[in-house]
């Protein structure tokens, strides 16, 4: 399930809460951010203990110091409350998947060592 967080303090708690979390950075008037999106939820939604979560820079500007953004879309992967990967403007998607699936496995434990087929 998606969450679109509104605060830098329910990221912070959404990160802390969840052991493995894919956090998509994006603007409105972003038309790569929301062609980008589908595909990352895609990518996250055959990762069953993978949470997703959207920040609109839009509505967070403080968003950008925090996590030292300086343009979107950004596609960052958290494990027990750190950043793990980051991808920027342009995302490789294969890459992203290859790296999210090693942070499963490291988390979750299928240890197949091959993207995940759920």
């Amino acid at each position: 399930m998606t969450k679109h967080l509104s605060t830098i303090e329910a990221f912070h708690q959404f990160i802390k809460d969840h052991q493995l979390v894919v956090v998509h950075v994006m603007r409105n008037h972003c038309s790569v951010c929301h062609a980008v999106l589908p595909q990352i939820e895609d990518i996250v939604a055959t990762y069953p203990h993978a949470e997703l979560a959207i920040i609109n820079q839009s509505d967070i500007e403080a968003i950008a110091g925090e996590l030292s953004i300086f343009t979107v879309p950004v596609d960052l992967i958290f494990m027990d409350g750190k950043e793990m990967h980051r991808q920027a403007r342009f995302i490789d998607m294969q890459r992203f998947e290859h790296q999210l699936d090693l942070m499963y496995d490291s988390c979750f434990g299928t240890g197949d060592g091959t993207l995940n087929s759920n």
